[in-house]
């Protein structure tokens, strides 16, 4: 594997594209803190066109299908995986775009950051850090303002 491929820069090449598409997703959701089972799980549904049942996914994904079904359950309290059944058998797609989920993440940050701003108040041996977090914020509100200007996919 070269240097480029090591870090991610250059395209890996896959006999499968698919594979090599569930395996970017698996990385950016492991890198959000989504653990690599759930992940690969959600890569998989993410790159079907349609709902599939959890023996699919658990093939796609080279899981045991008791893995599966924990991986979903935890995506579905996630929020990411909705659950539907249909002729007798439970059938799962993912519910969010690439969009929403940045969103959910840059609230959550922005959340985080203020909390911090408001412990940062009065510490004046900190105003160098207050400064900082108060940087960030203004980046993520201009952020949120130029994504409210890109139309829905």
């Amino acid at each position: 594997m070269s240097a480029q491929e090591a870090t991610g820069s250059a395209p890996i090449q896959y006999a499968n594209p698919i594979e090599g598409v569930i395996r970017r997703v698996t990385a950016i959701l492991t890198n959000w803190g989504v653990s690599e089972g759930c992940s690969s799980i959600y890569a998989v549904l993410l790159a079907s066109p349609y709902p599939l049942t959890a023996e699919e996914i658990a093939e796609r994904a080279h899981y045991a299908y008791s893995s599966t079904i924990n991986h979903l359950n935890t995506l579905i309290r996630m929020g990411l995986v909705t659950r539907v059944r249909r002729i007798g058998k439970n059938l799962y797609m993912a519910n969010m775009s690439f969009v929403e989920l940045i969103k959910a993440e840059r609230a959550k940050l922005t959340r985080y950051l203020r909390q911090l701003r408001d412990e940062l108040d009065g510490a004046k041996d900190l105003d160098h850090l207050r400064a900082k977090v108060d940087h960030a914020l203004l980046y993520l509100r201009g952020l949120e303002k130029a994504s409210d200007d890109i139309p829905e996919a």
